[in-house]
């Protein structure tokens, strides 16, 4: 009797198991309307330049705390991103600068830009596949940032519009554009604005469902083309970069949004100007973390 009971458990199991992998699942963007989330970017970035046959080392990391609020805006998601925190640790050379919005030393001027945008919002539509349609308010919040452009063109590439763009469509840019079953794979193209245009793809793979989370694993790879370029006082800087990416996302399947996501990306290749090639080499680790508030 305990034999024949036991046999059933385990043919009432496999066929669980059958079952679930067999289910297709949606997975888009749609988070309810009214509903807010906190979301926790930490990104931590090395960099080695060889200029003249020296190795100059850069370590970048910072912490974006922020929330997101959820409405609508036609067929798309509109998110109103509040900035909760800021923070920057930077080392180069030797020499370490550290910026938080939450610096009480008024004095200190590096941490000024932070500490402005702390409290300040912009809003951005996304559509179901995690594409951002449109970015409005980010220029008018960097215009609050006082001091010298300099400053002002550094805190563009963390918080600017394509900065933004670039951080949500990696983040969110994962969905499939039809049901996808455990074990299959789907690939999404991207171009990514930094500020030269640097495109490729990702191939995501539906590893595992348990209960309400999809678990989606990624590998992929970027690259610039030959005519990428950009131009600084007056001189044109070229860039010949390549690189691969891969990680993990563990995704809420009723509202599409990513609770946990862990990106590593490995760049290298040359930059040129005024007839000088300058090797380089990009590590970067990126982690979110979102939490529905209350």
């Amino acid at each position: 009797m305990k034999k024949r009971l036991l046999l059933c458990m385990l043919a009432c199991l496999t066929l669980a198991i059958i079952v679930q992998a067999q289910k297709a699942y949606t997975l888009k963007f749609n988070p309810p309307n009214g509903s807010q989330y906190g979301v926790a970017f930490v990104s931590q970035t090395k960099m080695i330049q060889n200029i003249m046959d020296q190795n100059m080392d850069m370590n970048m990391d910072y912490t974006l705390n922020s929330t997101y609020r959820i409405s609508t805006e036609g067929n798309n998601k509109k998110l109103t991103l509040v900035y909760d925190q800021l923070n920057m640790d930077m080392q180069i050379m030797g020499q370490r600068v550290k910026m938080s919005s939450d610096d009480a030393d008024t004095s200190n001027e590096v941490s000024a830009a932070f500490r402005a945008l702390k409290g300040q919002s912009l809003s951005l539509v996304m559509d179901a596949y995690g594409k951002v349609l449109k970015v409005e308010g980010a220029q008018e919040m960097l215009d609050k940032i006082e001091g010298v452009a300099q400053q002002k063109e550094a805190m563009k590439g963390v918080v600017g519009e394509e900065a933004l763009k670039n951080m949500l469509e990696q983040s969110f840019g994962f969905y499939p554009k039809s049901p996808v079953k455990t074990g299959e794979s789907w690939t999404t193209d991207m171009s990514l604005k930094q500020p030269y245009i640097i495109a490729g793809s990702a191939t995501y793979t539906l590893v595992k469902v348990e209960g309400k989370k999809a678990f989606i694993d990624f590998t992929g790879q970027l690259a610039t083309d030959s005519s990428s370029s950009i131009t600084t006082n007056g001189i044109e800087v070229g860039f010949a970069i390549e690189g691969a990416f891969s990680g993990s996302t563990e995704v809420d399947i009723d509202t599409g949004m990513p609770l946990k996501s862990f990106i590593q990306q490995k760049m290298k290749g040359n930059i040129e100007a005024a007839g000088q090639k300058i090797p380089m080499a990009v590590n970067s680790d990126i982690t979110m973390t979102t939490v529905r508030k209350p």
